[in-house]
């Protein structure tokens, strides 16, 4: 009986010819850094939709040009842009008010809240009153105030649910860029209340 298994020297030399059996291609493509393997991809693309030879070469020169543009519009962008990239704010969407440095002395704060309110600048009242809780809470001894600090010091001061509450929304529309609106005053307004009537006053 003729053994069925005998090796066809021929038919196997066809197969080891026949690129459609390179299953080793797959693992000598992790050789190629990921310039040659976009390259390729890019030139077998080329090849198939429109019938055109690529230069690999010319195609990883393209590909490093593109990518140096890109980089060079991101750098310029960060150093032009700088922190505004990472902002909330919509195009032309600009702050009400000037971000001048914060006081609690010398300030009319019942003056300037009226005028804001009357020009609809709720995000300067919202401003106004916190820094008007500041000064009730400085003046009863319960907060040591100074430029310096921030509002999340202040609240490890005097820790306060309402204070913190309050705190925690100025924060929001101060340094977030939050809208503020007249719901938002009127609930500023009563956690200052709060606070006044639990201690908060001289």
């Amino acid at each position: 009986m003729e053994d069925s298994l005998r090796l066809d020297s021929a038919q196997l030399a066809a197969f080891q010819q026949d690129p459609r059996y390179d299953y080793d291609r797959e693992l000598v493509g992790g050789s190629q850094n990921f310039i040659e393997w976009l390259s390729t991809i890019i030139s077998d693309w080329f090849e198939k939709t429109c019938n055109t030879l690529m230069d690999n070469e010319a195609v990883k020169f393209a590909l490093v040009i593109v990518g140096l543009l890109v980089v060079a519009v991101i750098a310029w962008l960060v150093w032009k842009k700088g922190a505004k990239l990472f902002l909330r704010n919509a195009p032309g969407d600009a702050l009400d008010y000037e971000l001048e440095e914060d006081t609690i002395y010398g300030v009319d704060f019942d003056g300037d809240i009226r005028q804001a309110l009357e020009q609809q600048n709720y995000r300067q009242a919202v401003r106004l009153v916190y820094l008007q809780t500041l000064k009730h809470l400085s003046d009863a001894g319960k907060i040591e105030w100074q430029p310096s600090r921030t509002p999340t010091q202040y609240v490890r001061q005097y820790g306060l649910p309402a204070f913190a509450e309050l705190s925690r929304r100025f924060i929001r529309v101060r340094y977030g860029n939050f809208q503020a609106d007249e719901a938002l005053y009127l609930e500023m307004k009563q956690l200052q209340q709060d606070i006044i009537e639990k201690g908060g006053q001289a």
